[in-house]
C-alpha cells in the first residue's frame, strides 16, 4: 500500500496523474507521442549533443565550430516557407516526411571522416528537422483538447528529457571505445523511430482553422505598437548574443585546457539533463503561479552563469554549476519564451507575435557564434569574450525589467481560455 501510495505520489508531482481522465483517443495520443520523445531523447543524447565535441576532435577551428551552432537556427529563418508547401499536403504527412530525410542523414556518418562533410550533413538535418515546425503545432492543435494540452506536452518533454538523462553517459563512454561513425548511425536509427512513433498519432484535422497569411510590413509594425514587447525582443536579443558569442570557443576549452573525454562529457552532461528535467516540474508550475515573464527574467539572471564559469574552469568539476546552469535555463525558456509572447500578446494576434519572435531567434543566433570568433580574430583574448556574454546576459536581465504591464495569474488563465494553441515553433532540442 505505502508503496502504491508513493507511485501515486510521484505520478501527481510529474504531471502523469491526470492522464487516467482523458479521453481514450487523447490518451493514446499523449502516450504515443511520448514514447516518441522517448526515441528522440536517445537520438539527442546520443549525437546532436556531442557534435561539437566531435568537430573539435577532428581538427575543426572555431570558425567552423561557429558556422556549425549558427546552422542550428537555419530552419527557424525559413519555417515560413513551409507554409507554403503545407497548403495541399497533410500536415501529419509533411512533417513526417521531413523528419525521416533529415535523420536519416544521420546514417551517412558511418562515412563522414572530414569536417566539411559532417557540416554538409548537419545543415541538411537542421534545416528538415524545424522546416515543418508549423506542421507540428497544427498537430498539437488537433490532438489535445485545450484544457489539458499544456500538461499533455509536459509530460511529453519529461519523457524526453529522462531519456537524455539514462542516454548520456554511456553515449559518452560509446563514444570513447568505438566512436562517433558507429554511435551517430545508431542514433540516427531511434530519430527514425521516433518519426515512425509519430506518424501513429490519430490526427483529425478536420476541423482547424486555415492559416490566414499575414503581409511583412503588417508583422513588424507589431514593434511599433507594443512597447513591452519591444523591450522583451530587445533583452531577449541580447540574452541570445551573450549565450552565443562564446559558444565556439566552450569545446575548445573542454578539449583543450580541461582535456575532458566523452565520459566525462557526458556524466557532465547527465547532470545537466537531470536539472533539465527538474526545471520543466518547477518553471512549469512557476508560469501558472507567477507569469512567463517572470520566469524568463529568472533564467536570464541563472544564464550569465555559463559563460562566467568557463573563465575560472582548471578542472572539469569547475565546469559543473555551467551545466547545471544550462538544464535549468533549457527548461526555463523554453517554457517562458512561449508564455512571455501570450502574456503580451492581443489573443487574436499570438501567431505574428509568435512569427516575429523566431524570425529574430534565427537571425539572432545565425549571428551571434560568428561574433565571438570575430573579436577573437582581432585579438580579444576568449577569457573577455566569455566575460562579455556573461555582461550581455545580465543587461537583457536589466532590460527585462523594464517591462511594466504584467498580467496576474488569475488574468493569465483566463486568458489562455481565449487563446487557441497555434504556436510555430516546434518543440526540439533546447534553443538559446
Amino acid at each position: 500500500m505505502q508503496t502504491q501510495a508513493q507511485t501515486r505520489t510521484w505520478r501527481t508531482w510529474l504531471g502523469m496523474g491526470f492522464a487516467d481522465s482523458l479521453a481514450p483517443t487523447v490518451r493514446y495520443n499523449m502516450m504515443t507521442e511520448l514514447w516518441g520523445t522517448v526515441a528522440f531523447g536517445v537520438f539527442w543524447a546520443a549525437a546532436i549533443q556531442f557534435i561539437p565535441v566531435v568537430m573539435r576532435r577532428m581538427g575543426a577551428g572555431t570558425e567552423l565550430i561557429a558556422l556549425y551552432q549558427a546552422q542550428t537556427y537555419l530552419g527557424s529563418i525559413l519555417t515560413s516557407f513551409s507554409i507554403v508547401l503545407m497548403r495541399r499536403r497533410r500536415t501529419k504527412t509533411f512533417a513526417v516526411w521531413c523528419w525521416a530525410i533529415g535523420r536519416s542523414l544521420f546514417l551517412a556518418f558511418a562515412l563522414v571522416s572530414q569536417v566539411k562533410w559532417l557540416l554538409i550533413v548537419t545543415a541538411a538535418f537542421w534545416l528538415m528537422e524545424a522546416f515543418p515546425s508549423p506542421a507540428y503545432t497544427r498537430i498539437v492543435q488537433a490532438i489535445y483538447p485545450e484544457g489539458v494540452r499544456g500538461k499533455a506536452m509536459s509530460v511529453v518533454r519529461l519523457g524526453m528529457t529522462a531519456a537524455i538523462i539514462l542516454v548520456t553517459p554511456l553515449a559518452g563512454w560509446v563514444l570513447d571505445q568505438w566512436g562517433y561513425r558507429v554511435l551517430f548511425p545508431l542514433a540516427g536509427g531511434m530519430g527514425l523511430l521516433a518519426t515512425w512513433m509519430f506518424n501513429r498519432l490519430d490526427v483529425d484535422e478536420g476541423t482547424l482553422p486555415s492559416r490566414q497569411p499575414r503581409s511583412m510590413r503588417s508583422l513588424w509594425s507589431i514593434l511599433g505598437t507594443n512597447r513591452n514587447f519591444t523591450i522583451h525582443l530587445a533583452g531577449f536579443t541580447l540574452f541570445g548574443l551573450g549565450a552565443l558569442v562564446g559558444v565556439a570557443f566552450y569545446p575548445v576549452v573542454q578539449v583543450d585546457r580541461l582535456h575532458l573525454s566523452y565520459t566525462q562529457l557526458g556524466l557532465l552532461g547527465t547532470v545537466q539533463s537531470i536539472m533539465w528535467l527538474l526545471g520543466f516540474v518547477y518553471w512549469g508550475r512557476a508560469v501558472d503561479s507567477r507569469g512567463g515573464i517572470w520566469v524568463m527574467r529568472a533564467n536570464l539572471a541563472i544564464a550569465a552563469l555559463v559563460p562566467f564559469t568557463y573563465i575560472w574552469a582548471q578542472n572539469g568539476w569547475m565546469l559543473l554549476p555551467a551545466f547545471i546552469a544550462q538544464g535549468i535555463i533549457s527548461a526555463g525558456i523554453d517554457l517562458g519564451l512561449l508564455n512571455t509572447a501570450i502574456q503580451l500578446a492581443e489573443p487574436d494576434k499570438v501567431v505574428e507575435y509568435a512569427a516575429v519572435q523566431a524570425t529574430i531567434i534565427g537571425v539572432r543566433g545565425m549571428v551571434g557564434p560568428f561574433l565571438g570568433v570575430g573579436l577573437v580574430h582581432v585579438g580579444v583574448s576568449p577569457t573577455y569574450v566569455f566575460a562579455l556574454g556573461a555582461l550581455l546576459t545580465l543587461f537583457a536581465f536589466w532590460i527585462s525589467l523594464q517591462i511594466r504591464v504584467e498580467l496576474t495569474p488569475e488574468q493569465m488563465r483566463a486568458k489562455r481560455q481565449q487563446l487557441r494553441f497555434r504556436w510555430p515553433l516546434r518543440f526540439k532540442s533546447p534553443r538559446l
